[in-house]
């Protein structure tokens, strides 16, 4: 039996970095366990080290304030001055990032008061910095 022109190519690509002792004892593995026990020993698929944001208030915070053009830890710190000032506390949270300080803030303030603070600093900027000349 012969292999065809791209099963040899395939071949070559998968094998072409074992030495030949390497391959023998591959195939003898091969020719002794059947497809399941092959199948069942592959090592484990590699996770990402980047974590996408699962919590619903931390996505969308990060909607709200995407239209600023700022770092997220400066973000972060606008949305912290913010919720101070319009309850009326001191916050000791120094803003590492967006997402780390909306959870932060969870221990304060509920989902509803951060969403509010958000769409309430977003509103103030563009009213202050709109692209919309307004008459006195």
């Amino acid at each position: 039996m012969s292999l065809s022109v791209s099963q040899g190519k395939a071949l070559q690509a998968l094998l072409a970095k074992r030495s030949e002792a390497a391959l023998k004892r591959l195939f003898a593995l091969i020719r002794a366990h059947d497809d399941r026990t092959l199948l069942a020993a592959r090592p484990a698929p590699r996770k990402s080290k980047r974590q996408r944001a699962s919590d619903p208030l931390v996505r969308d915070v990060t909607r709200l304030l995407l239209p600023l053009l700022a770092p997220a830890s400066e973000k972060a710190e606008l949305l912290i001055g913010r919720l101070a000032a319009k309850h009326r506390r001191k916050l000791d949270i120094a803003p590492r990032g967006l997402a780390d300080t909306v959870r932060r803030l969870r221990a304060t303030f509920t989902d509803a008061q951060i969403r509010a603070g958000a769409n309430s600093l977003i509103r103030d900027l563009a009213k202050l910095y709109g692209a919309r000349e307004t008459v006195v």
